[in-house]
């Protein structure tokens, strides 16, 4: 079906589809949340000096910005036939660690000033062991709704911590690239713009919703390239998000995760990514000769058409895992330059194919740039995005 043939209404039903699973899922989230404070012993909770409940967030900081990492640097595809293994070393690395620190924190007393930050360490702890625990409950087995679930889980994590990240070391610099100027990038708050940050709109008539971070460096006197991604088949825009915000907040790029109507990319979401960019222009100085867009399998795929569609809308476009589908060419579609990143190993779509794909570009007449992965499969390539964002921005350079 064409995306004329959709009404307003049924896009609308689409969306409200996915906002009801989404208030379910949050919800169950704080239900959960809510039963698992650990009741503190008799007695008053123990009040710590500044320094001493510091140096203990400090550590705990440190433990949690590790298990996100060892989360973010393992695609699913890695782990389904060695569920067991994967489980036993986040047990045995993770587990005593996390009961050890929720107990811990249910004693102290924070300083009036970390109250805040207190209660999102307990929350990304408690959330935390929920993922262990369903790693436990799958007894070796792969499931793939159980992964999808605990992945979500670890988004929640980091929408707690990522309000509090000044407060603890190990967790501002998570949100760094190596080497970065912090203070470039986390300026103070007094020069901090009250439009950056995290913020998420929801689906209005033809225009989907979508999650945007704005660097907190943000500063309206200057132009800014923009990235807009796209997520993968029953993925969505808030967890996709944490996927480019690092690079993001690190290299000085606003950023825009979009939501499909459905479960997945059809052609009545084109429509309304141009709906999100025309609003993110509105908003916010975007350079329009700086505009990348890129996605992920499905969300790469569908890259593709729009970016073929609207080339003079974007200045690069690239497709991670993605495939190339009968698309709506314009003409001017040759001049759009095309980054390409395959795993070698790719279950799904396999690599032969690709390869196909990419003579065909080239014959077409576009510029492409073929990054193929030996040994990994169908799963976003950590640090990826930076050998990407070095061809965009090297674009401009005649690189």
């Amino acid at each position: 079906m064409s995306a004329d043939q959709w009404s307003a209404d049924q896009l609308g039903a689409l969306a409200d589809e996915w906002a009801a699973e989404r208030e379910a899922f949050l919800s169950a989230v704080q239900t959960y949340l809510a039963t698992q404070w650990s009741p503190a012993p008799a007695g008053q909770p123990q009040p710590l000096a500044p320094a001493l409940y510091n140096a203990e967030l400090a550590a705990i900081g440190e433990r949690l910005s590790s298990f996100l990492r060892t989360l973010d640097s393992t695609p699913r595809y890695t782990i389904q036939h060695r569920v067991a293994e994967y489980q036993q070393a986040l047990e045995t690395q993770y587990g005593a660690a996390a009961d050890a620190d929720v107990a811990r924190l249910a004693v102290i007393q924070p300083p009036p000033q970390a109250t805040a930050l207190h209660d999102a360490v307990r929350q990304a702890l408690a959330i935390m062991q929920h993922i262990l625990h369903l790693y436990k409950e799958l007894r070796g087995h792969f499931d793939f709704a159980t992964m999808r679930f605990a992945n979500r889980l670890a988004s929640q994590i980091k929408y707690r911590l990522y309000p509090v990240r000044q407060q603890v070391p190990a967790l501002l610099h998570y949100w760094l690239l190596d080497n970065m100027d912090v203070a470039a990038c986390e300026p103070a708050a007094a020069h901090v713009d009250p439009d950056s940050g995290i913020r998420r709109y929801d689906a209005e008539g033809a225009r989907g919703a979508y999650t945007c971070y704005v660097p907190e460096s943000y500063r309206a006197d200057r132009s800014w390239p923009l990235l807009l991604t796209l997520h993968g088949g029953s993925g969505n825009d808030e967890d996709f998000l944490w996927t480019w915000l690092t690079y993001a907040k690190s290299r000085g790029y606003l950023l825009v995760s979009a939501k499909s109507f459905g479960p997945t990319w059809f052609p009545w979401d084109a429509p309304s990514l141009m709906f999100i960019l025309d609003e993110m222009q509105e908003r916010y100085h975007v350079d329009p000769e700086r505009i990348l867009l890129t996605g992920i399998s499905d969300g790469g795929s569908f890259s593709y058409e729009v970016g073929f569609a609207w080339p003079e809308r974007f200045a690069g476009l690239a497709v991670v895992a993605g495939i190339l589908r009968p698309h709506q060419r314009s003409a001017e579609a040759n001049h759009l330059p095309v980054y390409v990143a395959h795993g070698a190993q790719d279950q799904l779509f396999p690599v032969a194919y690709i390869r196909l794909v990419v003579d065909k570009l080239r014959e077409w007449g576009h510029n492409v740039t073929y990054h193929e992965l030996a040994g990994f499969g169908h799963a976003y390539p950590p640090g990826e995005n930076t050998p990407i964002l070095d061809w965009f921005e090297g674009l401009r350079r005649g690189v």
